[in-house]
């Protein structure tokens, strides 16, 4: 999968190479079930219309430049994993467009000429909720006519578990809360980051690497890979800044090792667990 940043500086350069395409849009954070159901549209389209399958996403995210209070957006995972995901979907091109006060003040007309026709898009699949162009009035009923007719437009409806509307906010309020073991039925799989294995004497801990969300402090089951082998272990996320302590530090998974997988499988009860040192290096099963 070819991926292309993109930036009001040097979008021209781009624009040549491009040939007739089918785009998936959206910010697909966590590329969850519903963001699954509108690549995988968008392939059966493309592969109907002998098209190249295209994907179209923003950074930072836009709450994070149009919000007045300077909220920080807690991402489900860094652009880096989004692309993994992305091209195991099939996609062959994958367009990173800057988001900024610049590019969010353009017309829905002028996001759908600069940003889509002239991009080659003849095809453009979306969520029932995307929007475009200042103050997000553009959507998906409107497109083909604010391409003058040249572009397609096909919006994919609401996609739901247990009546509830599978999004990104969800599956980010599901961690917050430590709901670990039904996060899966949103996302399509178990919860995973990646990070970096820091060791000492007393105990192995794993700094998340930056854009993956924590869930809160308490003991956790887990899988741990290193991308060739998996073992189940338990892990305690600590208060504060958080922390990831592993309650088996001999486990040959987490020697010598600069990266580590973490998949969150579910949440256990704290009082089956005691803490043994200051500021919960080490616990055990009581």
């Amino acid at each position: 999968m070819k991926v292309i940043y993109v930036n009001k500086s040097n979008r021209h350069t781009f624009l040549e190479e491009n040939e007739p395409t089918v785009i998936a849009l959206g910010f697909f954070d966590g590329v969850h079930l519903g963001h699954q159901q509108v690549i995988k549209k968008a392939k059966k389209l493309a592969d109907e219309k002998k098209l190249q399958l295209v994907c179209m996403s923003f950074f930072p995210h836009p709450k994070e430049v149009l919000n007045r209070d300077n909220q920080e957006i807690q991402y489900l995972m860094p652009m880096r994993a989004k692309q993994r995901v992305l091209k195991k979907l099939g996609v062959k091109k994958f367009y990173i467009i800057q988001f900024d006060n610049e590019f969010a003040s353009l017309t829905p007309e002028q996001f759908v000429q600069n940003y889509l026709i002239d991009f080659g898009v003849k095809y453009a699949v979306a969520g029932f909720d995307f929007t475009y162009g200042q103050f997000g009035k553009g959507n998906m009923d409107r497109i083909e006519e604010d391409s003058n007719h040249w572009i397609k437009g096909i919006k994919v409806e609401k996609v739901e578990h247990d009546g509830e509307k599978i999004s990104s906010t969800l599956i980010r309020q599901l961690i917050s809360s430590g709901k670990m073991d039904i996060v899966h039925r949103y996302l399509g799989q178990h919860y995973q980051i990646q990070g970096k294995i820091h060791s000492n004497k007393n105990s192995v801990e794993v700094v998340a690497n930056p854009y993956y969300l924590l869930p809160p402090p308490g003991v956790y089951e887990v899988r741990v890979s290193n991308g060739d082998n998996i073992a189940n272990q338990v892990v305690l996320v600590t208060q504060g800044s958080p922390r990831i302590i592993f309650s088996n530090r001999n486990n040959s998974l987490l020697m010598d090792q600069p990266d580590i997988y973490i998949e969150w499988i579910k949440r256990l009860s704290a009082g089956r667990f005691t803490i043994v040192e200051e500021h919960a290096s080490l616990f055990k099963e009581a």
